[in-house]
């Protein structure tokens, strides 16, 4: 029993030891939500009716209770004979430890807070309840219980921010506090004792005219919605400032201003070409008088480039956002595409807060709040979704934001969409005598030229044999392009951790069996450019169920389609494609 856990502070969840359990549906979970907040008591059949469809219940409400209740036996009993959920009368009793289920272990830690001697122990105990929120309590469970239980939970949450808030102030982190205070007075206007709070926290940080100026935006907010005067607690806070009475809290030591963050990795030595979509990014992001945030998003198959670009034109930027730079890799090419929530938390320790707050969504206007009115340049590579960076969006104009992905994120509102194609013949020539050297490539004009078409015009295929002829002098150019033609193109097309294969190795993996067989059919044929009606019969589907798979593909960037109804495929794709067949 020990190893049993149930979860109640998010979506309903549980596990034994290290399995998951099946947590039925919402209105089974709904009767689980109700004997686990009912701790050893006996709940009627009626009550457990009320509790899960209020004053209408449908007529076989008590044959659904037994279905549910054999279910959970199903579910959480490790005996032939219950020994957890029991019959009581014609309802039902659940008897579990107090710290198998999250809101009881919350409970009880909130209480040995109340009752702590030691303010850094209460501290610890409260972010530790606090730990134990993952996003809206009961989350999906229906009824008028789990509805109720659901508000009761949310005010414990804040309850207890605002118990560890007040704690951190006192203990010197006034600093930290100030942007999680700003963010959650914002979502919770009406909350006089988190305005309180953040008097006192920009008070203790030597801000006294912002604190000052919270009590009248507060009772503003207060009288225009409620029609009363805000209470006596943030009155005399207010008060107590104004006639200076009370001195700011000592910093704790080693507390300094948070250095100006500079993520971004430094650009290559050799960026060549792209300049007409690096002026569209510089403009896009550099122009005055802006009103929302601007957005630029790069898309294109992987090998592009794309990460190499906005590095060079983030570093361009750096005048423009004189607060700094974020940058995370998102990963969205791979098999594991990073965490929001992790960025998050890494991009606001940055910024100099102290934590982030659980839930998503809080932690998303945490940020809002720490990025307000800074002039920072945020910039997210390799993007799964846009799911994946909605959350880590500033909400200010003076700030700017670069996303690079190999699909386009059409709906990213408001954004400038760059789509980025492979270089033109002379950008490849130019990077490959950046590498290899001038005169070199001079030597052998006409074979280099053969050489960068042979990488089909590729940037990371072309920077690959650049890499592999600068390591070998002896080598001719002529002699790399016979090994690429000739048959040799993924073993050539890999130099040290540069490697073409494995740049397309994680998206092949993510698609379907469907979605790897059209690109294996398409890959076969000789023909450079294959209609709609042709790659149906070849597919032998109907043309709509066709267009739909091979539109998938080219939003996956795997397939190109320059103009409707006919797609082709890039001869590197190809070859990869090929050589997944061979294997």
């Amino acid at each position: 029993m020990d190893s049993l856990r149930l979860s109640l502070l998010g979506v309903v969840r549980g596990r034994r030891g290290s399995v998951d359990l099946d947590m039925g549906s919402p209105q089974q979970q709904a009767l689980l939500a109700v004997l686990l907040l009912r701790p050893g008591q006996g709940v009627s059949a009626a009550v457990l009716t009320e509790a899960l469809w209020g004053d209408d219940p449908p007529v076989t409400a008590t044959k659904s209770l037994r279905t549910y209740a054999w279910r959970w036996r199903k579910v959480l009993e490790t005996d032939a004979e219950p020994r957890l959920l029991t019959t009581v009368g014609d309802g039902y009793r659940l008897e579990v430890p107090e710290d198998a289920v999250d809101v009881r272990r919350v409970e009880a830690l909130a209480r040995r807070a109340r009752l702590a001697g030691d303010a850094s122990d209460a501290r610890s105990m409260l972010a530790e309840a606090l730990a134990l929120f993952d996003g809206e309590p009961l989350a999906g469970v229906p009824g008028p219980f789990a509805e109720r239980h659901r508000r009761r939970l949310t005010e414990l949450h804040l309850d207890l921010l605002e118990a560890r808030l007040a704690l951190d102030v006192d203990l010197g982190r006034a600093a930290w506090c100030v942007p999680e205070l700003r963010a959650l007075s914002d979502e919770n206007p009406l909350r006089e004792r988190l305005s309180v709070l953040l008097i006192r926290a920009l008070h203790a940080s030597g801000r006294p005219g912002e604190a000052a100026a919270v009590f009248p935006a507060a009772r503003r907010r207060i009288v225009d919605r409620l029609g009363l005067e805000p209470g006596a607690e943030l009155a005399d806070a207010h008060r107590r400032l104004l006639a200076g009475e009370g001195s700011p809290a000592p910093p704790a030591p080693g507390e300094e201003p948070a250095p100006l963050p500079a993520q971004v990795p430094a650009t290559t030595a050799d960026f060549t070409g792209r300049e007409a979509v690096a002026r569209l990014i510089v403009d896009a992001l550099s122009g005055p008088g802006r009103g929302w945030l601007p957005i630029v998003a790069v898309a294109g198959m992987g090998g592009l480039g794309k990460t190499t670009l906005v590095r060079h034109v983030a570093h361009r930027l750096g005048a423009h956002y004189p607060d700094g730079q974020l940058y995370a890799d998102l990963r969205g090419s791979g098999a594991r595409p990073a965490s929001p929530h992790d960025i998050l938390e890494s991009f606001l320790e940055a910024l100099g807060a102290e934590s982030v707050p659980d839930c998503m969504d809080s932690g998303s206007a945490l940020f809002r709040s720490v990025t307000h009115e800074r002039r920072l340049l945020v910039v997210l590579d390799d993007a799964h979704s846009l799911a994946q960076i909605t959350p880590l969006l500033p909400g200010t104009a003076t700030c700017g934001v670069i996303v690079t992905s190999r699909s386009r994120l059409a709906g990213l509102n408001g954004a400038v969409h760059a789509d980025l194609g492979v270089f033109d013949e002379t950008e490849a020539i130019e990077l490959l005598s950046r590498v290899v050297g001038r005169d070199r490539v001079a030597a052998e004009r006409e074979t280099a030229r053969e050489l960068v078409a042979a990488c089909g015009l590729l940037p990371l295929a072309v920077r690959i044999v650049a890499a592999r002829l600068a390591a070998r002098p002896g080598w001719s150019i002529g002699l790399l392009r016979d090994r690429l033609t000739g048959g040799h193109r993924p073993g050539t097309l890999r130099a040290g951790a540069l490697d073409v294969r494995a740049t397309f190795l994680n998206s092949w993996r993510q698609l379907t069996p469907e979605q790897q067989r059209a690109l294996l059919l398409l890959a076969v044929t000789d023909m450079p450019d294959v209609a709609l009606p042709v790659a149906a019969r070849m597919l032998g589907r109907p043309e709509p169920d066709s267009e739909d798979l091979l539109e998938e593909l080219v939003d996956l960037a795997l397939l190109e389609s320059d103009t409707a109804g006919h797609y082709h495929l890039h001869p590197v794709v190809r070859s990869f494609v090929l050589a997944q067949d061979d294997a």
